[in-house]
């Protein structure tokens, strides 16, 4: 989707004009600006917003912009969820006791940038119990809204499909999407989806061709193509260092195999001081700690050999885990003699353990170094792994061939 002409920095620059005035169009706006574009929010600004929207929300003035805007801050910066949990909960609460007896009533609650800022709330503060709620509810008015629609489609339809579709799936759960749309697209650059297929190609060329004609009338669909422009362009292939994603700790590792073609190995001295060495990776030891070193600079949270809570008399010890991503890395080291299906029962038991009821992780990734470099067999254990519940992109590595 890469353009260098004149015409496309021009384009681009003027629909990035368009995008901007959403900040100056309310804390709905504002906050949904910041949240699609992935743009800082600074806490100096990010938390006196919202608490004056937590206020707002848990007093009679309430209203499902406040309750939307609230929940888009949230999932920006999860720092802010400890002063404003409640509120928001309240402020989702008031939204959900509200029916849409009218046409009139129905059309102002279904609100497709406010529903997506209290979908993104829900996530935040993590409430399964009112993520279920909020399904029901919307799906029951969502279904009366249906014949209301325009045959034409439209960003705001495109939203409330994207709430619909989110909202179906459990909590903990992974939405995988194709990507036919830029609602899609979008929910996939912000860590709400995954797509089961990179070939957005169509979809490159309608966002492409949108933007380079300059047809936006209202600023949400130029900030939303702007996203999914920046996505596909950079976002499938590059990580973000601000706020890193489970998706990026994906693209990582998937990039770490190429990262071994300038591996140490030395049949001789490099220099006239030095010794000629050969960093060997002979254990599960030495290809967590080269997990380590890659990771931990960008997930400052990342933790190792963390004891989970016992199973019986099991007491389960985690490789690595990132916190803040809810995630367990599962380290394996895949030797000549270990059948892929010892493997894949390997790590099947261990995710039974990590995930039990009342852990504070969801999802695990396997990363596997494969000492035999079976290359043949690894789609088939890939596909395999994907099939165990709330295991997510296993990730196989090739022991280099100059191993030896």
């Amino acid at each position: 989707m890469t353009d260098g002409t004149p015409l496309l920095h021009e384009a681009l620059r003027a629909i990035s004009s368009q995008a901007d005035t959403l900040t100056s169009a309310g804390p709905l706006s504002l906050a949904f600006y910041h949240w699609v574009l992935a743009e800082e929010f600074p806490i100096a600004q990010a938390m006196p917003l919202a608490q004056e929207l937590s206020e707002e929300v848990a007093g009679g003035g309430r209203s499902i912009q406040a309750v939307g805007a609230l929940g888009f801050l949230l999932g920006i910066d999860r720092s802010l969820i400890g002063a404003n949990q409640n509120s928001f909960a309240q402020g989702v609460d008031w939204l959900m006791g509200r029916r849409g007896d009218s046409q009139t009533a129905l059309t102002s609650l279904m609100q497709p940038v406010a529903l997506t800022g209290v979908l993104i709330g829900l996530v935040a503060i993590d409430d399964d119990e009112r993520w279920q709620k909020f399904g029901a509810w919307f799906a029951t008015l969502f279904a009366r809204l249906q014949p209301l629609l325009s045959a034409e489609g439209g960003w705001r339809q495109e939203l409330l499909c994207m709430v619909k579709m989110r909202s179906e799936v459990r909590l903990h759960s992974e939405l995988q999407l194709m990507p036919a749309s830029v609602g899609a697209a979008i929910y996939v650059a912000r860590g709400l989806a995954r797509f089961l297929s990179l070939s957005d190609n169509e979809l490159a060329l309608q966002v492409l061709g949108r933007i380079k004609s300059v047809v936006y009338e209202e600023p949400e669909p130029a900030a939303i193509d702007l996203a999914v422009f920046r996505f596909l362009t950079q976002g499938a292939s590059h990580i973000d260092l601000h706020a890193p994603s489970l998706q990026d700790a994906g693209i990582l590792l998937r990039r770490l195999q190429s990262g071994l073609r300038r591996w140490t190995w030395d049949e001789e001295k490099k220099t006239p001081n030095s010794s000629a060495q050969k960093w060997a990776v002979e254990n599960e030891y030495h290809f967590q700690n080269l997990l380590w070193a890659v990771l931990a600079p960008v997930f400052p949270d990342l933790r190792d050999e963390e004891w989970l809570a016992s199973v019986g008399q099991k007491k389960p010890r985690a490789d690595l885990v990132i916190p803040s991503l809810y995630l367990v890395i599962e380290v394996k080291y895949w030797r000549v003699k270990t059948s892929p299906q010892g493997l894949i029962s390997q790590i099947a038991e261990d995710v039974s353990l990590y995930l039990k009821h009342g852990s504070p992780y969801r999802k695990v990734l396997p990363v596997i170094w494969d000492q035999g470099r079976r290359v043949e067999q690894h789609d088939l254990l890939i596909a395999g792994l994907c099939e165990i519940r709330d295991v997510v992109t296993p990730v196989v590595i090739t022991q280099p061939a100059f191993m030896l």
